[in-house]
């Protein structure tokens, strides 16, 4: 009789640990695509109505659980991602961010005009930033995941001008280049990478000339700098693939070239990352 009651407890215990494990195994459900590095993307899958937070700030997630995180050009090394369900901590998954180093030129003896804007511009140079950051922001309010739907180069050409590189100018450090510049003669085509929504065109803006911005879905935004001509309008919903403006050297650039930009939600990251999302 002792023998079968302590056979009972010993199964009792067996099923409990079973039922623990299938139950944790029934949560550990996310999976992540892409690099996990500095200026990089990742697209995340995870439990349908779950709720996320990357060090405890919360994320915008699909109603199928889908979601994407990008990492600055100096991201904090460590970063811990958390699934919610049931209001309950479900998986806690640790982000190890790969450093870059990345290429810093030092420039002495070139005449101030050529380094700073002249004051008779600081306002118009306020205004379109503005104008651009409040298009920015309207990209939060995109809930399609157009991303999702793939990706494909807007040109193909030499590459000019790399991400994260920056250049100090009389010993003053000046903004890094947050994108990719692909040297093409005037007048190449620009393409749509994914498909989107037109959030920002401006033909004449002092620093980046001819300017597009799209909207991607969740914060996503790519932008095209220096075109010589808009063949979109804003608002309008493009497909992969489009023809959305020509290449140009408007605004401060020296020569034909495409600068491509990209943006999730106030960080600055590196378009050939944008793979991720390549089908």
């Amino acid at each position: 009789m002792r023998n079968n009651s302590i056979l009972t407890r010993y199964l009792i215990v067996f099923i409990h640990c079973i039922f623990m494990l299938i139950s944790s195994t029934t949560y550990a459900k996310t999976i992540i695509k892409g690099e996990i590095i500095a200026g990089g993307i990742i697209l995340v899958n995870t439990l349908p109505g779950a709720d996320v937070k990357l060090d405890g700030k919360k994320i915008l997630v699909s109603d199928q659980g889908v979601f994407i995180i990008g990492f600055q050009r100096k991201p904090k090394e460590i970063q811990v991602l958390q699934i919610i369900y049931d209001n309950k901590v479900v998986e806690e998954i640790t982000l190890n961010v790969k450093k870059r180093s990345y290429n810093i030129q030092k420039i002495d003896g070139i005449k101030k005009e050529k380094v700073d804007p002249p004051q008779s511009f600081l306002d118009r140079i306020y205004l379109e930033r503005k104008s651009v950051k409040e298009s920015r922001n309207k990209a939060l309010l995109i809930k399609e995941l157009y991303y999702n739907n793939g990706f494909t180069l807007p040109a193909e050409g030499p590459i000019s001008g790399v991400y994260g590189s920056q250049r100090i100018l009389n010993g003053k450090a000046k903004s890094p280049h947050y994108g990719i510049d692909i040297a093409l003669p005037e007048g190449s085509n620009v393409l749509a990478p994914m498909d989107g929504v037109v959030l920002f065109t401006g033909n004449n803006l002092y620093f980046s000339g001819g300017t597009i911005i799209l909207g991607h879905g969740q914060g996503l935004t790519t932008s095209y700098l220096h075109l010589s001509k808009i063949l979109v309008k804003k608002d309008e919903e493009i497909k992969m693939g489009h023809l959305i403006g020509k290449v140009g050297s408007t605004g401060r650039a020296t020569g034909p070239h495409l600068h491509w930009g990209v943006e999730l939600i106030g960080k600055r990251l590196d378009p050939q990352y944008l793979n991720v999302f390549k089908k």
